[in-house]
């Protein structure tokens, strides 16, 4: 999967470390990284993702961490979406991934999948 990775700025006043991602793929077969690892020390939390699957079938795992093209650890999933549908998480508090881990995705097949994350680096 060829994913797309963009960061919207979050603004002024926000928290610090604070970040938006909105990441899509009109080819979601494989493993593909969200949120790089941060340094030694700091977590990545998550306050808020959406994924939205497009007109295939696909079910996703959000996880931590990328081992031989699969998500090391599941946070979430496998979910099996049907076509043209959307899920949202709201977590309170943060889901907090483990120390210098990145944020991943991995999706079962073929097809069109946007996945919008907010939280922060801490």
């Amino acid at each position: 999967m060829a994913i797309a990775v963009t960061n919207p700025d979050v603004g002024p006043g926000s928290q610090g470390g604070a970040f938006i991602i909105n990441a899509t793929s009109a080819d979601a077969s494989g493993c593909e990284e969200l949120k790089a690892a941060p340094a030694a020390g700091k977590s990545i939390y998550i306050k808020h993702l959406t994924i939205n699957n497009g007109a295939n079938a696909i079910s996703h795992t959000v996880g931590e961490g990328e081992t031989t093209g699969a998500v090391t650890t599941a946070l979430i999933g496998p979910i099996a979406m049907a076509a043209n549908t959307s899920m949202q998480w709201d977590f309170y508090p943060p889901m907090k991934l483990t120390a210098a881990t990145a944020l991943t995705i991995d999706s079962s097949g073929a097809g069109a999948v946007c996945v919008f994350a907010e939280g922060y680096v801490e």
